[in-house]
């Protein structure tokens, strides 16, 4: 990687991560103790639904691109950092929060999955819980919502589909 890539990523990175720390609030009360690390792909579900009811709502989702794995590990791992997660404190929400962020992110920038219109909009932020997490997405009119989906294992061997949902009106 050049040294303006790495520069690039590495703001990329702290501004995910801050974003993520800002979002934490609503995945607070699932912090446990133990360690969380991805146990599949994530999947990232962006759905928007017009105005107009003449108008089909539109959906693209699809899987993280491996080579940015190591990206998402830094992110979630900055991310812990600003929510000052003690040694053998996690959260199974974080990994997704941190993708979705990225996105959000990346989206301001190159408007990555057409979320440029959105840059600079707080959007609202929901834990899905894991048994809704593969299931349809129900967004109002004039809502855009992105859904990021991370299979996670704790090192108990506990699993969890840990989903976020930010959502801009």
């Amino acid at each position: 990687m050049s040294e303006p890539e790495q520069e690039l990523a590495d703001r990329l990175a702290e501004e995910a991560a801050r974003l993520a720390a800002r979002l934490a609030f609503a995945i607070e009360p699932h912090e446990t103790e133990g360690h969380y690390v991805l146990a599949a792909a994530p999947v990232a579900v962006l759905f928007e639904r017009s105005l107009d009811p003449e108008v089909l709502p539109t959906h693209r989702s699809g899987r993280i691109d491996p080579a940015l794995l190591p990206f998402l590990v830094d992110v979630t791992q900055r991310a812990r950092s600003r929510l000052a997660y003690g040694t053998g404190r996690d959260n199974p929400y974080l990994i997704a929060l941190a993708l979705a962020c990225f996105y959000v992110v990346e989206g301001a920038r190159s408007d990555a999955l057409g979320l440029g219109r959105l840059a600079g909009r707080m959007p609202a932020v929901a834990v899905i819980a894991p048994e809704a997490a593969e299931k349809d997405l129900q967004v109002r009119r004039g809502s855009t919502a992105l859904r990021v989906i991370a299979p996670v294992e704790g090192d108990d061997a506990s699993e969890v589909l840990a989903a976020v949902e930010l959502t801009w009106s």
